[in-house]
């Protein structure tokens, strides 16, 4: 998974500019269906370290799970609408909740008073 846009290249380094948000969905989806598998996070981490920051990646899954792109298994990885959970994780969970979280008791309270004249 690289960018398209080369900068400059050398015999020693290559740079190349970095994908826009909203290139970062259709990369994710072209890796996933490059595996063939359901890739969890930690392994898309890793393959799109280097060009891509690890909010932005989470900001990118989120949307493509919402928009019905992706969808995410109860062990935490992230396929394709037709894929089967990968059974080397069958009894895994995902670690952490990747959507926000809404305290309702804080809600409820005002955080100021204002004073009585």
């Amino acid at each position: 998974m690289t960018p398209k846009k080369k900068i400059y290249e050398d015999r020693d380094v290559v740079v190349m500019v970095a994908p826009r948000d909203t290139e970062i969905g259709e990369l994710i989806v072209e890796a996933i269906k490059e595996k063939g598998y359901p890739m969890a996070f930690d392994e898309l981490r890793l393959e799109f370290s280097g060009i891509v920051g690890e909010d932005r990646l989470r900001r990118a899954l989120n949307k493509l799970v919402n928009s019905g792109i992706l969808v995410e298994f109860p062990d935490g990885s992230f396929g394709l609408p037709g894929m089967k959970p990968r059974s080397d994780r069958v009894g895994l969970r995902k670690r952490r909740r990747r959507s926000r979280r809404i305290y309702l008791d804080i809600a409820a309270k005002p955080f100021y008073v204002a004073p009585k004249r």
